[in-house]
């Protein structure tokens, strides 16, 4: 189901057993952020190639729907202690190329430290036992491989047949998955197992721990001795800003998106209004935002973020895989989240024995010393990660997007088809998307062909056109809080995802 109403409750997620995870927990009068605890571990059995324990996240909670008590709390990779810039870049020489895959390319996770904190600061009394229930059955049982995982086993087929651990997982018996095949994770399993009976400190401080820094230093020292014991959490305030009548909140530094997102919806307030100039103002705002953010966001642990700082350089490469879901109680509670590994299938590492598969969130870094995003010692990697959340009084819209540099402007696309274009949420997210990157333009095939007709004309650069409902432009999990508590939940067509209510 793409679209679902409740007055209850409601969870949009990327796959259907993980949303199915979450209203279980929903009807059994669990919280939105028990929900999400649910949903986020069934994602990282059923969609293994996007996200898991192995990577990290960025989880806004609005508390009862309170604006004044939301937060984001970030639990994007670290890298290693050892990753010094004389060690990275000696003699400050650009790199040929970042890592990406095998153990250099892995940050620390922080996945579980997420998931833990969030029932600790917001959660009810439902034990982690029923929560991990649904994804310990997926894991240990299997399930029907569906085409969004057999299609990014074939394009990152060399990730995963260059670690034989990977191979033996995620190919059945040396070839791909057919869909409905059944792919179980009897390791995983075990990891889920053991984080019910000891929490998610186990990832950590525990024999799970353990066996991940000696799966990523197997050959020599990448993580140093206390990197995973001291992974840090991060809580904070959202991004936000007033536009169109809504006050938004979104993701800050080390995200570039959240910024984007909101720079973007201003300067369309006053774009063009036809439709080919829009898409052309469009594109080339999101070109001029890209370059003139990537100089100047950076891990705002280790410095000085300054937003208002106006600078131009190069835009950033693309990544790969990441998962988002957005859930609502009953009580008003909306969480909205995104999770990731990075590229597809991550690193390709898999720890042995625990089934838990490694991020490469190194590759989001930058090749050269001194830039914002340039590798170095417990550093967050800057990311694209935007759950976002509108408010008027109470929460209105809440979405978030995976789709590496295609985040914002697949976001900036839906909320203006809202916030200027006057569609419903449904039909916001359906309508065709834009998108600039690497220097040209994208247009989805959806836009009618008489108005990419005019845009290529009126353009003048390089121009791709997609096909229709190309999962290339992201996969948008969204509510909308109507006026009258009416909770309306639309999946992304361009993906597996589900809506369900309540």
């Amino acid at each position: 189901m793409k679209v679902a109403r409740s007055r209850s409750g409601m969870v949009v997620a990327a796959h259907p057993l993980s949303a199915e995870a979450g209203l279980e927990i929903l009807a059994e009068g669990g919280n939105a952020v028990e929900a999400a605890v649910a949903v986020s571990l069934t994602l990282g059995v059923v969609e293994p190639q996007a996200s898991g324990l192995g990577g990290g996240g960025m989880m806004m909670i609005a508390p009862y729907g309170d604006p004044t008590k939301t937060r984001l709390l970030d639990g994007r990779g670290r890298t290693s202690s050892l990753h010094t810039e004389d060690y990275i870049y000696p003699k400050r020489v650009m790199l040929p190329w970042v890592p990406k895959t095998g153990p250099m390319s892995a940050t620390i996770p922080g996945l579980g430290r997420l998931l833990g904190t969030a029932l600790a600061k917001f959660g009810g009394k439902l034990p982690l036992a029923r929560l991990a229930r649904r994804a310990i059955g997926a894991a240990a049982d299997g399930f029907p491989v569906g085409e969004v995982l057999i299609y990014c086993s074939s394009l990152f087929e060399g990730t995963i047949r260059s670690h034989p651990e990977a191979a033996r997982i995620f190919y059945n018996g040396g070839r791909r998955f057919q869909p409905g095949e059944r792919l179980a994770q009897p390791e995983l399993a075990k990891t889920l197992r053991l984080i019910v009976e000891r929490g998610f400190e186990v990832l950590y401080t525990g024999e799970v721990g353990i066996a991940m820094a000696a799966a990523v230093n197997a050959t020599g020292p990448v993580w140093g001795k206390e990197d995973l014991a001291r992974y840090e959490l991060r809580v904070r305030e959202p991004l936000w800003g007033e536009i169109a009548g809504y006050r938004i909140a979104t993701t800050p530094p080390p995200s570039r998106a959240g910024v984007a997102i909101l720079r973007a919806l201003a300067a369309l307030a006053d774009g063009p209004k036809e439709a080919p100039d829009r898409i052309v103002f469009m594109l080339r705002t999101f070109e001029r935002l890209f370059k003139a953010l990537d100089p100047i966001v950076g891990d705002p642990d280790v410095m000085e973020v300054d937003l208002s700082r106006i600078e131009t350089g190069e835009a950033p490469k693309p990544g790969g895989g990441t998962s988002h879901f957005t859930v609502v109680d009953r009580e008003g509670t909306v969480v909205t989240m995104s999770q990731t590994i990075g590229h597809f299938f991550g690193s390709g590492v898999v720890v042995p024995g625990y089934g838990i598969l490694l991020n490469d969130d190194i590759s989001d870094m930058e090749r050269k010393p001194g830039h914002p995003n340039s590798v170095g010692p417990s550093k967050r990697a800057v990311t694209n990660m935007a759950p976002t959340i509108l408010f008027q009084g109470r929460p209105r819209i809440a979405l978030g997007t995976p789709g590496t540099v295609r985040i914002f402007p697949a976001l900036t696309c839906v909320l203006q088809n809202m916030l200027y274009g006057a569609m419903d949420l449904e039909r916001a997210v359906s309508a065709g998307r834009v998108h600039w990157e690497e220097g040209r333009g994208f247009l989805e095939g959806d836009i009618p062909p008489e108005i990419r007709s005019r845009v290529r004309e009126l353009y003048g650069g390089p121009l791709d056109e997609r096909r229709p409902r190309d999962l290339f432009f992201g996969g948008v999990h969204a509510v909308e809080i109507t006026t009258d508590g009416t909770i309306v939940g639309v999946a992304d067509p361009r993906r597996d995802g589900v809506a369900l209510g309540l």
